[in-house]
């Protein structure tokens, strides 16, 4: 496993500062010294033991043994170094406490050996760095852009560097913080490095991020290789990565686990639920300073503790001595796997050689050598089953000696961190860099072809004499529905008479797009049309129904019913509601099936909302080509102001929104992730109570732990001041009341109820173990039977995450951020209430295993982890619309594609694509 954290100067200063020059504070828990690590390391003449007075130093951005300024010094808020945390899995850390002295030294061994690899492969593509250029924005009469304050507005323009490497310091460590046996080794890698053209910047911390899992899966896969040979383990299936040594039982396993027990029996104290948010509460309020136990002690207290458990020294030796060969890979099979669709596209249209490598390392049982899996990883990005969405791979690398015309590097000293980040890459030149060789997306021939093929229908079916209805009998319907706005009737127009095999439609938050589909609706049935919807969610299936009286299944139904029966009715419509968060392949078997009914299909969505689960980015794609119909005045907001934020936030206007948002003290800033949950709480409580009704407030959050600790302490309020009465009902680790509110986690027809649905608890009978409850979408009484609730499908409902949240309406509305949301989620979550939606702002706690000894997250402005959120954009890109073009005469690069596919499809009936098997034991 490997952990990420950034670590604030004054912490590590201050920790240093207890400690007299040249004492090791790692020693001083008698359990490992200090060494330098890096390229960048190597470059500075440093090697061997690390001392307290040159880590210091090299904190403050000094030379470590000579003192030199190394750049521009550090901010005393600013971010110090990273903190690149190597965790071995606690069966192997337990074979290192219990084996012989032997069997220790070869387990340390391989852990270091894994860890160099991870070192060095993240240096390879995470240590670039980025110079900057800020010039002023003048308007037309050459006057100087201003925002609000009047403060000048600057374009920045950033490219990347390329460094020397990391200047990092390694401390390989034994126990955890409960003196159990831990084996893992922090890299602390100072926030400098050198650029090719001398000058010292800060590392580009989103490539630490975006290849952090890489380098895990690839130091375990590593482990597991190093450990067979060494030892001949064997191992448990790999799960996320790791594998536990064979012959290891759970329990014990969770013997040695006393600092998990630790934070379970102080939540279950405090009575928080069992989330990882939770949990993280637990760490904080129980964290002491780890022991100085001398390790001889430890040691007896283990071999006295395994023996309890079973694992004696016989035990511990049958686990060893199979056989020490690594068997070959099946490339065939690992590639066809990659490749599928159950493969690198299940959840995103594109990936790039971070998740190849990733996929490959966790694939593989008894690991491999960094060598073998880059290889690898070259191997099938060069098979017919990839396509490069970049022209030539090879030639694109970091550009590193050219200096930028009329770049003065004072001005690039004086560029914060947070104005250098956050931004595309460019040019010199003000074009978008494309990137590293690694950063490079590809596709796969199969994903490729379903985009090409819905597209080409959409363009090929402009016109093609689908449904439509007669204009003079759309104006009529139009006559008596009055109260649609102007841009309503021209969607239900643009709808009805096009004659398109595809329509899209455009739908922001709160415009009312249900009602332009009741007209269409009304005008299919006028025609003898059949008409069907259908939707991601059975939820939002079933509110589309409900809303335009349109027959309506979700999109899995409707796909098996059809494709395995006889297909749909002649000439049929179908309305995809939601069509944004559809992915690609789904997406792909709905048109097919129109398609072959010669029928019409209305997609009709918001490409600026919640994106897809699964591999997508063709909504947005078609949007791009053809005419869509979009509704632009929201009729859900009360105020003005707000729905002018509401469209900023869809917009991109960070700075004018949040100004809004500030201006009108809808935006709340917590001390920390407690008193912004609480605070969030207590707001609600106030409205929910002075209104007397529960279901007009609702809290959102991005999570389901934070979501799970707010449900919690609200039931905590409503409790503590009577509103919850009757007799109790426990299920599922859940206490239910007459007045609770619930939220259905499992579709299920039998009892008429949705995932999704939100209910108030009626009555309880604990005789039968059931609720009695009133669904909030529609007025009739429901009974969850004692099996739903036992099985977990049952959960509180005073708190929702983002996306079950998405169409849900309410009153009020409490958002709790932190830095993992982005710009689409934000606008679902404050685009919810009627009448008020407030912004409350946290910091992420870092993880226990980022704050032991030197490790501790910098503290950041909470207002800047909302300005980060909001320039933060996730929806997905086609991977169409990533290809090369084919040359700027082609309009369009469908028919590009389509000989793409099917050139490679023939290429896979003329020859044999498969390459022969590599073994792993074999290579070098």
């Amino acid at each position: 496993m490997l952990s990420l954290a950034k670590a604030a100067k004054d912490y590590y200063l201050r920790k240093l500062g207890e400690i007299s020059p040249g004492e090791d504070y790692y020693l001083r828990g008698g359990t490992a010294t200090g060494i330098w690590r890096g390229s960048g390391a190597a470059e500075l003449g440093l090697s061997g033991t690390v001392t307290a007075e040159g880590l210091v130093r090299l904190f403050d951005g000094q030379h470590p043994g000579t003192g030199e300024q190394l750049g521009r010094s550090l901010r005393r808020d600013g971010v110090a170094a990273w903190d690149v945390t190597f965790s071995a899995d606690k069966s192997v850390s337990l074979l290192w406490a219990l084996g012989d002295p032997d069997t220790r030294e070869q387990v340390v061994s391989a852990f270091e050996e894994a860890t160099g690899a991870a070192l060095e492969y993240l240096e390879s593509v995470a240590s670039s760095t980025r110079g900057a250029t800020k010039t002023p924005l003048f308007d037309v009469n050459g006057d100087p852009v201003r925002d609000e304050n009047g403060t000048p507005k600057f374009r920045v323009q950033t490219w990347p560097i390329a460094t020397s490497g990391y200047v990092a310091a390694s401390f390989t460590e034994f126990t955890s913080r409960a003196d159990d046996p831990q084996l893992h080794t922090h890299v602390v890698v100072a926030n400098k490095v050198k650029g090719t053209d001398g000058v010292w910047r800060s590392i580009d911390g989103r490539l630490l991020y975006q290849y952090q899992l890489a380098a895990g899966y690839l130091h375990e896969a590593v482990l597991r290789k190093e450990l067979t040979e060494r030892l001949g383990v064997g191992w448990q299936p790999v799960r996320n990565g790791m594998a536990d040594i064979a012959g290891f039982t759970r329990p014990q396993i969770e013997a040695f686990s006393r600092r998990r027990h630790q934070l379970e029996e102080w939540r279950e104290t405090q009575g928080l639920p069992e989330t990882a948010a939770a949990r993280q509460v637990a760490v904080l309020a129980t964290r002491t300073p780890k022991t100085d136990h001398p390790l001889a002690d430890l040691e007896a207290e283990w071999k006295q503790r395994a023996v309890e458990v079973g694992l004696t020294p016989h035990r511990i030796g049958l686990m060893m001595g199979r056989s020490r060969d690594v068997a070959p890979v099946d490339t065939d099979m690992l590639f066809d796997s990659l490749a599928s669709p159950g493969g690198l596209t299940e959840r995103a249209a594109t990936f790039g050689q971070a998740e190849v490598i990733k996929e490959i390392a966790g694939a593989l049982p008894e690991g491999g050598t960094r060598n073998q899996i880059e290889s690898l990883a070259e191997t099938f990005l060069d098979t017919r089953d990839v396509v490069s969405l970049l022209p030539n791979p090879n030639t694109e690398q970091i550009q590193a000696h050219e200096d930028p015309v009329d770049v003065e590097r004072g001005r690039l000293e004086e560029l914060t961190e947070a104005e250098a980040t956050g931004r595309p890459m460019r040019r010199r030149d003000g074009t978008l860099f494309p990137g590293v060789r690694h950063e490079h997306r590809y596709t796969t021939v199969e994903l490729l072809g379903n985009e090409q093929r819905v597209i080409q229908h959409a363009i090929s079916g402009i016109g093609a004499g689908r449904w439509s209805a007669p204009a003079r009998l759309v104006e009529a319907r139009l006559r008596r529905h009055r109260h649609l706005t102007d841009g309503q009737r021209e969607m239900v127009r643009s709808f009805a008479t096009s004659s398109n095999t595809i329509d899209v439609g455009i739908g922001p938050a709160g415009t009312g797009k249900t009602a332009v589909m009741a007209v269409i609706s009304q005008l299919a049935t006028l025609t003898g049309t059949p008409i069907m919807g259908t939707a991601l969610a059975g939820r939002t299936a079933t509110g589309l129904q409900a809303a335009t009286g349109i027959p309506s299944v979700t999109l899995t139904r409707l796909i098996g019913e059809n494709r395995d029966g006889g297909g749909l009715p002649h000439g049929a419509i179908v309305v995809v509601d939601e069509a944004a968060m559809v992915g690609t392949r789904q997406l792909a078997a709905v048109t097919d099936l129109v398609e072959q009914a010669e029928g019409k299909l209305i997609l009709i969505g918001d490409d600026r909302q919640l994106p897809e689960i699964d591999a997508g980015g063709l909504f947005r794609a078609l949007v791009n080509r053809l005419p869509a119909a979009e509704l632009t005045e929201n009729v859900r907001q009360h105020e003005p102001w707000e729905r002018d934020a509401l469209a900023q936030l869809r917009d991109g206007s960070v700075d004018e929104a949040i100004e809004r948002y500030r201006h009108h003290k809808r935006l709340i800033i917590g001390q920390d992730r407690d008193d912004t949950t609480a605070q969030a709480v207590q707001d609600w409580y106030r409205h929910v109570t002075a209104t007397g009704n529960p279901t007009s407030g609702l809290l959102i959050a991005y999570d389901n732990d934070t979501v799970n600790l707010l449900n919690q302490r609200a039931r905590t309020h409503l409790t503590a001041s009577n509103q919850l009465d009757g007799p109790a009902l426990n299920a599922a680790e859940r206490v239910f009341q007459a007045g609770d509110r619930i939220l259905c986690r499992r579709n299920q027809n039998r009892l008429g109820v949705l995932n999704g649905d939100l209910a108030t608890i009626i009555s309880i009978d604990q005789e039968r173990k059931s609720l009695t409850v009133r669904l909030d979408r529609d007025p009739e009484i429901r009974e969850l039977p004692g099996w739903y609730l036992e099985q977990g499908h049952v959960d509180y409902g005073y708190a929702l995450t983002g996306h079950k949240a998405q169409g849900v309406t309410t009153d009020r509305t409490f958002t709790i951020i932190n830095g993992n949301t982005d710009r689409e989620w934000i606008y679902v979550a404050m685009s919810r209430g009627r009448q008020t939606n407030t912004l409350y702002l946290t910091t992420p706690e870092p993880a226990e295993e980022q704050c032991t000894h030197l490790t501790h997250a910098a503290r950041h402005d909470p207002s800047d982890t909302l300005t980060v959120a909001l320039g933060s954009d996730r929806t997905q890109t086609a991977a169409i619309d990533q290809l090369a073009k084919p040359g700027p005469a082609s309009s369009d690069v469908t028919e590009h594609v389509a000989r793409i596919v099917a050139r490679r499809q023939a290429e896979h009936h003329e020859h044999d694509r498969r390459s022969p098997g590599i073994e792993l034991a074999a290579a070098p």
